[in-house]
């Protein structure tokens, strides 16, 4: 809400609208009248670590964050809000500060699509933090990552409850089946992309699917738990699966609840 103006009191007005200084050198009660602010300020902080470059389809994680973080930048577009931008690996690879206008947000976009990271890791933590010291005013920041936080977690969860308290977070976790399971092949060689770990798989073994399996649901439970504690917003998608309906449901949903 933004100040817009002085009027005289009327009966039925909230008495904590009373300008006391207003009122005092006029010697006639005055109120303060607000406008309600209807332009936001949205930042997209989209993770181009390697490991988004999997895909069971014809998409792979980090396209399809491109392609949501594109998608939104354009519906924030259309209602004149500001939009900003912070993509990151391991550290924060590029930062556009928010702005509006249609230039601007053509622009964003094309940067967003265009863009080759120059690091293969994740920190997740570190940029939420990048992000936070940033902002000056409250935002609504919409994260786009697959959320593979490992050894990070700790840090990612309150870095994640810090902006939070300020800023109205939303994540949008980019899935895909081969985080999930592998196809019965018999044996694989797997090398992490982010940090060139070798490791041999058993494809056609129970016992190592199971293993496999029993990871992917701890780190969904890890994730959901984290942006739970955060009071966070969350929005789980799958590569295989369309976006778009889930993404407005979910955001007509938010729109409801608000």
């Amino acid at each position: 809400m933004d100040f817009d103006e002085l009027r005289e009191y009327e009966q039925g007005d909230d008495v904590r609208a009373i300008d006391w200084n207003a009122s005092a050198r006029t010697g006639r009660t005055f109120v303060k009248k607000y406008r309600e602010e209807r332009q936001l300020t949205v930042v997209f902080a989209v993770d181009m670590s390697a490991s988004g470059a999997l895909g069971a389809g014809e998409t792979t994680k980090r396209e399809q964050a491109v392609e949501i973080a594109g998608v939104l930048a354009l519906a924030a577009l259309r209602s004149d809000h500001r939009v900003g931008l912070l993509l990151f690996t391991d550290q924060v690879e590029k930062f556009v500060p928010p702005a509006r206008g249609r230039g601007h947000t053509r622009r964003l976009v094309r940067d967003l699509v265009a863009f080759e990271p120059d690091g293969r890791g994740t920190n997740l933590g570190g940029a939420l933090k990048n992000l936070r010291e940033r902002l000056r005013r409250r935002a609504v920041v919409v994260v786009l990552s697959d959320f593979l936080v490992g050894s990070n977690a700790t840090e990612t969860r309150d870095e994640l409850a810090l902006l939070a308290r300020r800023h109205d977070v939303v994540c949008i976790r980019t899935g895909d089946q081969h985080d999930r399971e592998l196809p019965c092949v018999g044996f694989l060689t797997l090398e992490d992309v982010e940090t060139g770990e070798v490791l041999e798989v058993d494809t056609s073994s129970k016992r190592q699917r199971a293993a496999l399996a029993r990871v992917s649901t701890e780190n969904h439970e890890q994730v959901r738990a984290l942006v739970r504690y955060a009071r966070a917003d969350l929005l789980e998608l799958d590569t295989l699966q369309p976006y778009l309906g889930p993404l407005i449901g979910f955001f007509k949903a938010r729109g409801v609840r608000s």
